[in-house]
């Protein structure tokens, strides 16, 4: 959390640049190797900037994969707010995949990275728990009530949205693997490998 919150929407913003900074650093670098000193030069700003706004570098860490979630469930339901049916909510989910690419991406990259022990894991608990809260309640609710209209056929609406999850995880892992892979071509490829599995025919 940060240490002051923003007053103005100058601070907001400035707050913002600093946990992208961060963020990107993280995912690129990882969480030992990255400085205070190796973010404000990204920036670039003065160190103290940092500490103004962030306890320490730990705070800045957990804030940074938090606005990164919050970033990623904004633009969904801005993506979304035109649309109030189960195929086009679901649809929107995969799309903001691609509309939220970068933020998901390094987002993934650090939550994959700081799973690996139980201790790491405390740090990104509370990210994990929010984007991914978000995902399966969203996924969940529409894809029972396109079953409960006739949209969809008989199937476990969790289960269903566990695997529309894995397919969009597995497309952001293999993008970092594959750099030139087409990313929203294979975003609406497994939409509709979605579509197959839930057997929607419109």
């Amino acid at each position: 959390m940060s240490r002051n919150h923003p007053k103005s929407e100058k601070q907001r913003l400035r707050a913002e640049e600093l946990m992208n900074a961060a963020l990107r650093l993280f995912a690129d670098r990882g969480f030992a190797t990255v400085t205070i000193q190796n973010i404000a030069k990204s920036v670039p700003v003065n160190s103290a900037l940092i500490y103004y706004y962030f306890e320490n570098k730990e705070a800045l860490f957990k804030a940074s994969l938090h606005h990164a979630a919050t970033v990623a469930i904004d633009n969904f339901m801005e993506l979304s707010e035109p649309h109030d049916t189960p195929v086009e909510l679901i649809g929107d989910w995969f799309d903001n995949h691609i509309k939220s690419f970068e933020v998901i991406r390094y987002m993934l990259k650090v939550m994959i990275d700081y799973s690996v022990t139980h201790e790491q894991a405390k740090l990104i608990k509370d990210s994990v728990a929010k984007f991914y809260g978000f995902e399966q309640k969203i996924l969940t609710e529409n894809i029972a009530q396109g079953i409960q209209m006739g949209l969809f056929r008989s199937i476990d609406p969790s289960r269903a949205a566990e695997l529309a999850s894995t397919l969009l995880d597995g497309a952001i892992t293999r993008s970092q693997i594959q750099s030139d892979m087409n990313f929203a071509e294979t975003i609406l490829d497994l939409k509709l490998i979605f579509w197959r599995h839930l057997e929607y025919d419109g």
